[in-house]
């Protein structure tokens, strides 16, 4: 497993590091809320723990970010807050489960194994309409037909699929999914949407992906 420890507390992260080495897997550790999320776009990971209350972002506001963009990797909050309301606001924000400090390493690790297990069987697949998008095999089927995307469509339909219902503008869509700062000049959004629906309604009568002028897009899966 490749584990993403942010914890500033430097003893608790040495020693979670070491106890992961040593069951023979990889973890590497961030200090801050910044230099976390800057791994996370850097590397992908099996899980990421992470620290409430930390410098510069909070744990929770990390996690919100990560869910932002799409990436569904597995988070366990780590904190010494115990209060049902904080358990309630960490999962509203896209944690997978939460560990409340202190701990022993055979928890962590027992926690991250299921929680693991749990993510890849209910997350490897996203089904709407008569659509299948395989997260693994980044494939969208429908039925037993492969609908052929671009890399770039995949990730845009992933990244629509986990904001359901939410208007997106061009700008977010372009920094999220494409990892570029906004450009009036630049029409990949554009081009790339609409490809994307194209290729989704020319199997189905159902419309997902709308315009809102002046706003951006939303996708809509009734």
């Amino acid at each position: 497993m490749e584990i993403l420890i942010v914890e500033d507390e430097k003893s608790i992260a040495d020693s979670l590091r070491k106890n992961f080495l040593s069951e023979g897997h990889h973890a590497i550790i961030a200090v801050d809320g910044d230099e976390a999320l800057k791994k996370v776009d850097l590397f992908e990971f099996d899980a990421i723990l992470l620290d409430w209350r930390l410098p510069k972002l909070s744990g929770i506001e990390v996690c919100k970010r990560i869910r932002e963009t799409g990436n569904q990797v597995p988070i366990i909050l780590l904190t010494a807050l115990s209060d049902l309301k904080n358990k309630i606001e960490a999962f509203n924000y896209g944690a997978d489960d939460y560990i409340t400090k202190p701990f022993s390493f055979e928890e962590v690790f027992a926690r991250i194994q299921a929680v693991i297990r749990r993510v890849k069987t209910s997350r490897n697949e996203i089904i709407f309409g008569d659509y299948v998008l395989n997260i693994l095999t980044r494939t969208l089927c429908i039925g037993k037909e492969e609908i052929k995307l671009s890399d770039k469509e995949f990730d845009l339909l992933r990244y629509f699929l986990f904001h359901k219902g939410e208007i997106i503008s061009k700008e977010k869509l372009l920094e999220d999914v494409w990892k570029l700062p906004f450009s009036p000049s630049s029409n990949l959004v554009e081009v790339t949407v609409k490809n994307l629906r194209k290729k989704l309604e020319s199997d189905s009568d159902k419309i997902f992906i709308r315009t809102i002028y002046g706003e951006g897009y939303i996708f809509i899966n009734e």
